[in-house]
């Protein structure tokens, strides 16, 4: 199995099935329901007949998270994407492995945010004395700090006095820039008084 990032693809995700621990008691038969129901959902010449005959059936739950998707404009997954995970998960010994790979890396995902430990792509670490300081016109008290990205925005990273005072407990933020992938943690310390 590749990994496109820290987690792996969501396969029961991809086929719009939820996954628990009753997931292993899935049939063949319905894993290829779903994957039916994956293909036409994801093909660009069927995606309007797949929103229309749900509609009528609009009975059954499977049929109504398929227009409230659609509707939506969530994720669309390729056909390989969709093959393989219908290969994967109706094979039981791949399914089996497949499943344990998956709560590891949920595990591990959730271990990284509950000690803040997540990771951001061109992290880079400074004070705020370090980010230019804007106080405003005068006629409000909107006080911000920023700092130019090598993106090519002169505000790229910015943060406000409302910001700080959100995460004065940790004395650390987090924030992306505007216009492109990279990240920048900002130390700060409040005062009293």
């Amino acid at each position: 199995m590749t990994k496109e990032s820290p987690i792996m693809r969501d396969y029961y995700q991809i086929l719009n099935i939820p996954f628990t621990s009753s997931s292993a008691g899935l049939s063949k038969q319905q894993i290829k329901l779903a994957y039916h129901k994956a293909l036409l959902k994801h093909h660009p010449d069927k995606a309007s007949a797949v929103t229309l005959e749900s509609s009528i059936q609009g009975s059954t739950y499977a049929s109504s998270t398929v227009i409230s998707q659609s509707r939506n404009g969530t994720e669309t997954y390729s056909i390989d994407e969709i093959t393989t995970a219908y290969k994967t998960l109706s094979d039981p010994g791949q399914r089996a492995e497949y499943d344990r790979t998956l709560r590891l890396d949920r595990q591990k995902v959730a271990e990284r945010e509950k000690t803040g430990d997540v990771f951001h792509t061109g992290l880079e670490i400074v004070d705020l004395e370090d980010l230019a300081c804007d106080e405003g016109d005068g006629t409000t008290d909107a006080v911000c700090w920023y700092r130019g990205c090598r993106c090519g925005d002169d505000r790229g990273f910015l943060v406000t006095e409302d910001d700080l005072e959100r995460e004065a407990e940790h004395g650390e933020i987090v924030i992306g820039c505007r216009g492109c992938s990279l990240w920048l943690k900002i130390l700060f310390a409040v005062e009293d008084g």
